[in-house]
Parts: C-alpha cells; sequence; structure tokens
C-alpha cells in the first residue's frame, strides 16, 4: 500500500503546526485498508535518489534534534505494525540508518552498536515480536468483520479518530476470542497527561509496549511496559468504558485486555 507509505511520511515531515490540517493522511485508509490483501512498506523508493533516509524525514521542516527524530520514527513502526497489513521495513530501516540507501555500498551496521540506535533496535525487536505473538495484529487483516458468527466486532476498530489538533489516533484490533490489542499513537511534540481515552471493552489493560520506555532510548513517560490500568465506566461520551494515562510526545503505546475484559454493562 503505497499510498499508505506516502502519506504517513507525508504527514510525518509536516511541521507540527502543520498536521492537523492534514489529519486525513493518517486516517483515510479505514475507508480500504481491508478490501485487498496488503503488504505496508516503508520500502526502498522513499530512501534513494536525494530523498534521504527515514530518519531525516521525521518532522524535517520543524529540523528537530536526532533524538526527537528517532522518537518520531519509533511511533511511525508503531503506527505501521499495528494497522491491517504486513508489515515491510526496507534494508537499513531497522537501526535507523542516517543515510539514504546506496546499492553501492553496504548498510551502515556499525550504527546499530551506538547506544541509542541500539536501544532503537531493541523497540524494534520488541515490537515485531508483540506483532507475531498476538493474532489480534494480523490474523484479521483481510476480515473486515472479524468473527459476527460470534457476535463479535470487526476486526479493526477506531477509537480515537478526529483528535486532529492534539495528533492523537487510536484503535483497536480484535480477532475471534483473543485478547484485543489498543494501539495509542501520539504524533505531536506534547505529552498529554491524564489522557481520556474510550475504549469498548471494560477491565484490566495490560501496557505491551512504550516507545518512550528506558529501554528503547525513551524519556520514561506514560505507563511503562507491563502496567495494568484499569478502566472507569465514564470519561469518553459515547464509549462504555475509558482509560485514563499520560500520552508521551513522538510515542506509541500497545496494550491487551487481560482476561476478566468483558462489555461494560451486560450480563
Amino acid at each position: 500500500d503505497l499510498g499508505w507509505m506516502n502519506d504517513s511520511l507525508s504527514y510525518l515531515a509536516a511541521p507540527f503546526r502543520e498536521r492537523p490540517d492534514k489529519h486525513e493522511k493518517l486516517t483515510f485508509r479505514g475507508l480500504y485498508m481491508q478490501h485487498e490483501k496488503w503488504v505496508l512498506p516503508l520500502s526502498h523508493d522513499e530512501v534513494v535518489s536525494g530523498k534521504g533516509s527515514l530518519v531525516d524525514k521525521m518532522s524535517y521542516l520543524d529540523f528537530p534534534d536526532f533524538y526527537d527524530k528517532l522518537q518520531l520514527l519509533k511511533a511511525l513502526y508503531g503506527f505501521q505494525v499495528g494497522s491491517p497489513g504486513r508489515p515491510l521495513l526496507f534494508m537499513g530501516g531497522e537501526i535507523a540508518q542516517g543515510r539514504e540507501w546506496n546499492y553501492s555500498q553496504s548498510i551502515d551496521w556499525h550504527e546499530g552498536e551506538e547506544e541509542l540506535r541500539s536501544k532503537f533496535c531493541t523497540w524494534v525487536s520488541d515490537l515485531f515480536g508483540v506483532y507475531q505473538h498476538h493474532l489480534p495484529l494480523h490474523a484479521g487483516d483481510d476480515e473486515p468483520h472479524g468473527s459476527e458468527a460470534a457476535s463479535l466486532p470487526r476486526s479493526f476498530e477506531w477509537t480515537e479518530v478526529d483528535n486532529r489538533s492534539a495528533c492523537v489516533i487510536a484503535f483497536v484490533r480484535h480477532w475471534e476470542k483473543e485478547q484485543p490489542v489498543l494501539v495509542v499513537c501520539n504524533f505531536s511534540p506534547s505529552d498529554y497527561d491524564g489522557y481520556a481515552l474510550g475504549v469498548p471493552l471494560a477491565g484490566t489493560w495490560r501496557v505491551l509496549l512504550n516507545s518512550d520506555d528506558w529501554r528503547y532510548g525513551g524519556r520514561g513517560r506514560g505507563p511503562g511496559n507491563h502496567v495494568r490500568l484499569q478502566t472507569t465506566p465514564d470519561g469518553r461520551f459515547g464509549w462504555p468504558a475509558c482509560l485514563w494515562f499520560d500520552v508521551p510526545a513522538h510515542s506509541c503505546i500497545l496494550m491487551v485486555l487481560e482476561e476478566d475484559g468483558e462489555k461494560q454493562g451486560e450480563d
């Protein structure tokens, strides 16, 4: 899905103040994402011919420092892995190579030994490990309705789709009777303390990964890996349950519902 790649990179290259006007570049894919068998690439085409590397593209019109570029790239990878479609990284993306790809040179593998990039690699490794282990993140990619025969929700469900001013999106991935996975992305340079996020299922949500965790070279903001969050019955109009937590800047957080989760208000 080259449209997803182009839209996502265009959105993240733009200055933060302009991203609210480009919010549809993140959400438009929801209209067609499960109509075909997609691959979600961050491909060769975008890291050659003077286009720069992936890390170069991150908010480059704001001239952020290298650290903030890495944080934003981690959030992009979380968005990629969480979305329906098979994630594909072109060589060098796993270490956030600094220069664009050159067919006549080797990948700059030595960069992966740098402390910050080494932690970035750990994020990539853990992220794809979670993708492989949790069926909702991939088993329902081509099935828009999940398992309706069992009265289960669609395999993809937006929970935060129109908060353009905050540059935050969130969605839940479902598959049959597996525990659903929540993906929350903040593409702004702002931290949001006490963020209220509506969710379709009440209970305890456990953090699988937080890209801002110290382990991944983050600042340690927001709920860390393995932290458990309990929903409340109110906080967001129109949702049966609500999670309250701090959302770090330039971050992606993945959570899974614990076994005790259930529809709020059901018998």
